[in-house]
């Protein structure tokens, strides 16, 4: 009897060994990507005062905070363009196209940071760069392939040219900001 229940016994443990060792099972996920996008923030540029010669009115990369996102999951890249209106106060303008109104834009590679993600997108705005008004946006900021999957925040700087023959006012303009597929 001893013998026999000794046998049921190590036939038990035999058998559990064995089920347990050829227990495999299979873990899936399905990962969907989502859409490009980019947030900006309105840019406030430094009071001016007329003085009679031209000047400037600048705003400071820490003013200025904007996030670009890529969940897409594809690794295709992406870029974002930059445009703007003039700068319009009542029926004065500052013509932003002219050579001595330019606006720009400057985004040092110090100023793009990883919040979450893989590598960070290239400026190509690393020396002032002229914002145009027609003609089409400017590529300021790439994300080649394979790299850009993520969050990450900016800091652009921003200057705009102001002539002496300027009218007084609160002039203002329209800067658009896309986010395009591919580098």
């Amino acid at each position: 009897m001893k013998k026999h229940l000794l046998a049921v016994l190590i036939a038990l443990a035999v058998l559990a060994v064995t089920a347990f060792g050829v227990l495999a099972e299979t873990a899936t996920i399905d990962i969907t990507g989502g859409s490009l996008s980019v947030t900006t923030a309105a840019i406030v540029l430094s009071n001016v005062a007329l003085t009679g010669i031209d000047t400037t009115a600048s705003s400071a990369a820490t003013a200025n905070t904007w996030t670009a996102v890529d969940p897409t999951g594809s690794g295709d890249g992406w870029n974002l363009t930059i445009e703007s209106t003039d700068f319009v106060a009542g029926l004065h303008s500052i013509d932003i196209s002219a050579d001595d109104k330019n606006f720009t834009i400057q985004l040092l590679q110090d100023d793009v940071d990883v919040v979450n993600g893989n590598a960070a997108p290239v400026s190509q705005a690393t020396a002032p760069m002229i914002i145009p008004d027609a003609g089409g946006p400017s590529k300021f900021l790439i994300a080649a392939t394979t790299t850009g999957m993520g969050t990450y925040t900016l800091n652009p700087s921003f200057v705009l040219e102001v002539p002496a023959e300027t009218y007084a006012g609160e002039y203002s303009a329209t800067v658009t900001v896309t986010i395009n597929a591919g580098p």
